[in-house]
């Protein structure tokens, strides 16, 4: 995975600009021309006709979220992936569009919304927890003083390999079944160079862990799992653990701002809300994808307000609830 590749050196280096350039720079020749693809589904009693221009990663996932499963799409001839108003004379209620990053100012000004495959999430140390947290997340903290979750930094390469192998590939699985993203041993060897590992212990046992990796005055936390993925200690508070008690040692050690990795860009998304509620912001991931979408009728508008999303407007990121242009 080639953007995998680029992770450390953009999101913990001064080499970010480079890294940034070279991945828009490999993109450019992928998003020029897409194929046209075509869906109709039920949608409130109506039939709603889908279309998508450009690779099935970007596409399908943001449909899929929206109406859920697809019928088999009929498909068409590709088309240029640079003009806003011939992409969305398609007839269609909705069109999704890969599009390059540096044309996305040209979709966005024609009135598309320009929606990332994923945004990051941001905070400042002294307000993350905040001041007044809401219950769910007091209730989280009760669990981890109930338990008497503590925290251990650990650096030989057996400790990296036990927090791969037993907590974040259980983890990731446990979550998303066979076809969760799991990181590759290439990356991890960058995270062992890097990084800081933090264990979570309960009696003597570890249970969790996370990694974090400096830039400046802030951490990067680019990864975290539990013990074979048990559920049990995700209930107990293990995972939650894992954040908060690393959040309290990069205070203590003079950080500022931390970087709490990625999510989806839909705000109903039950991460996203987790990482709202502990104060953390959204901001663009300047390695995301993007698609350019079209809301051509009301019915279309109606799936964006069950499911918003966040969509980019320059430098910053917006709400889309399904607005028609």
């Amino acid at each position: 995975m080639i953007e995998e590749r680029l992770w450390v050196p953009t999101y913990s280096s001064r080499w970010a600009p480079a890294t940034i350039a070279a991945h828009r720079g490999m993109a450019l020749p992928l998003q020029l021309v897409g194929q046209v693809q075509r869906w109709s589904v039920h949608f409130r009693g109506t039939k709603v006709q889908l279309a998508g221009i450009g690779r099935k990663k970007l596409v399908e996932p943001l449909y899929l979220r929206l109406f859920g499963e697809l019928p088999q799409p009929s498909r068409e001839a590709h088309r240029m992936l640079w003009s806003p108003g011939l992409l969305a004379n398609t007839g269609a209620d909705v069109v999704v569009a890969e599009v390059h990053r540096w044309m996305a100012p040209r979709f966005r000004r024609s009135g598309w919304m320009i929606v990332p495959e994923a945004v990051r999430w941001h905070g400042e140390l002294a307000q993350v927890p905040p001041a007044e947290p809401e219950r769910s997340l007091l209730e989280d903290l009760r669990k981890i003083r109930k338990n008497g979750f503590t925290l251990t930094q650990a650096s030989a390469p057996e400790d990296w390999e036990e927090f791969y192998t037993e907590m974040v590939q259980p983890q990731a699985r446990f979550r998303h079944g066979e076809s969760a993203w799991v990181p590759s041993r290439r990356f991890m060897d960058e995270l062992v160079t890097a990084g800081t590992l933090h264990l979570v212990m309960k009696g003597g046992v570890r249970v969790a862990g996370a990694c974090s990796v400096r830039r400046g005055d802030t951490l990067w936390l680019p990864l975290a799992g539990i013990r074979g993925g048990d559920p049990l200690l995700l209930r107990q508070g293990a995972g939650t653990a894992a954040l908060a008690l690393t959040l309290d040692w990069a205070r203590a050690a003079g950080y500022r701002r931390v970087d709490a990795g990625r999510t989806g860009p839909f705000i109903n998304e039950g991460l996203q809300q987790f990482k709202r509620k502990w104060g953390l912001s959204p901001t663009p991931d300047p390695l995301a994808h993007v698609a350019a979408v079209w809301v051509a009728t009301a019915i279309g508008g109606l799936a964006f307000a069950r499911q918003p999303v966040l969509a980019e407007d320059g430098a910053a990121l917006r709400i889309y609830a399904g607005e028609v242009v």
